[in-house]
């Protein structure tokens, strides 16, 4: 037995149930992956923050900054995705969240180096391939955690450190910039994590998986050995969860886009300085939507318990209703000329921006079980950051290129937003599919 495979038992303290640990020990573990969930949200923003300065040094079009801001990044990060998946079925979650951690981390901090194009280019691509272990390797480990009843909640807070890493990237980064300019804004944006990834090895225990699903979920060395194509054949037998993992592309498509481009819009369309603009959307996308990712999650909970069972069906309907209402405020937000109103629908985009990730996670995590939930995660991730990191940060800069002016940033948000929108369509078409097979499992 090599090491890799010994390092994949679960600790023998934490047996099924999680008997073995402290009641409050899942909450310390969530704590932990949530810290690790901001570095990622932190590494990933900060390059929006600083395309302005960026392109102003090294020449470079809106084509090549969204270029940069998204498919450098969004394309190895979807390379990656589908074999991170796979390992966090079937190895030692921590131990590769741990080595993950370090590697986004250490290579955000060597994009300060870089000398153009180019070596930004490969700093970005190796941040978006070490990051691609971090959310199947997280939600896995959250979701052997957290039993059903409680998982949206979890995860909602999981998924809003997304937005307060952002807050973080555009205020710390901001001052940063004008202070000392761009190149230390990435160093910064670094460090945290360099020196949580030790933490997280040292503390974090390797959880039984399937043991917060009931016994007869719990996954023997068998059936983790299942092939990579064998598991991908089960997950296309399920039409919801596939709805699911599209609606996601799509609704990432409009949201990340527009939280990459939005210091240039207010920068170019309200003049704005950039470290005003990085304070508006932290408190947009962090402070709101951190507090609407953790509204979202546990209303529903609290709905699903009330009703005595999580029901995926209603819970992806829920979910439904978040991104449609998003893609209205956002292109609402670049239709009107007056500065206040555009601030009130800006905000509404960023309370609403996150609040989709904990039910719509729940769902696909519960549909997908144990074995799979890596797997369908990393699958979910793969489509989210190629096409919505990827192309939605590309999307925008091309438009704006296209259109030309102050305002053609303005013209890619909203086409972007349109992705956005047919993101809350795909959920209501994956509920009803839920619905449809829950039917017919009843019936057989």
């Amino acid at each position: 037995m090599t090491d890799l495979d010994a390092a994949g038992a679960p600790d023998a303290s934490c047996t099924a149930k999680i008997s073995g640990c402290s009641r409050h020990y899942p909450w310390y573990v969530l704590g932990i992956l949530t810290l690790a969930q901001t570095c990622h949200g932190i590494d990933r923003a900060i390059i929006g923050l600083v395309l302005a300065p960026l392109g102003r040094e090294f020449f470079l079009s809106d084509g090549e900054l969204g270029f940069l801001a998204g498919f450098a990044y969004g394309i190895f990060f979807a390379l990656a995705a589908l074999p991170f998946g796979f390992a966090a079925d079937t190895f030692n979650r921590r131990n590769l969240m741990t080595v993950a951690l370090s590697l986004w981390s250490g290579a955000t901090a060597l994009c300060g180096l870089a000398t153009g194009f180019w070596t930004l280019m490969l700093g970005r691509a190796a941040v978006g391939t070490a990051e691609a272990a971090g959310s199947p390797t997280g939600m896995s480990l959250i979701s052997d955690y957290f039993g059903k009843d409680r998982r949206a909640t979890a995860i909602g807070i999981w998924y809003l450190c997304s937005g307060i890493g952002l807050a973080i990237a555009f205020v710390v980064g901001g001052a940063i910039v004008e202070q000392w300019g761009w190149r230390w804004a990435f160093a910064a944006a670094g460090v945290p994590g360099l020196l949580l990834a030790p933490v997280l090895f040292l503390t974090v225990r390797e959880p039984p998986r399937g043991g917060q699903d009931g016994p007869d979920e719990v996954v023997s060395d068998e059936k983790q050995q299942l092939s990579l194509p064998a598991r991908l054949r089960l997950l296309a037998a399920r039409p919801g969860l596939l709805y699911c993992i599209f609606a996601i592309v799509m609704i990432a498509t409009g949201i990340y886009g527009m939280s990459t481009w939005l210091s240039t819009y207010l920068i170019r369309v309200y003049d704005v300085p950039i470290g005003r603009s990085g304070m508006i959307i932290a408190g947009a996308y962090g402070g709101l939507g951190s507090l609407g990712g953790f509204l979202a999650g546990g209303a529903i909970d609290w709905v699903n318990r009330r009703r005595n069972g999580f029901e995926p069906a209603l819970t992806a309907r829920f979910g439904a209703a978040i991104p449609i209402l998003t893609a209205l405020a956002g292109i609402g937000m670049v239709m009107v000329s007056d500065y206040a109103t555009m601030l009130v629908m800006l905000m509404a985009c960023g309370f609403l921006s996150a609040s989709y990730n904990g039910p719509i996670y729940a769902v696909i995590v519960t549909i997908a079980g144990p074995r799979l939930r890596g797997l369908a995660v990393s699958t979910v991730q793969l489509g989210a950051n190629l096409v919505g990191v990827g192309a939605g940060a590309y999307l925008i800069g091309a438009v704006s290129d296209y259109v030309g002016g102050v305002g053609g940033v303005a013209w890619g948000i909203g086409a972007a937003m349109l992705f956005t929108f047919a993101g809350g369509i795909l959920l209501l078409l994956g509920a009803r599919a839920i619905d449809q097979d829950r039917k017919r499992s009843l019936a057989a």
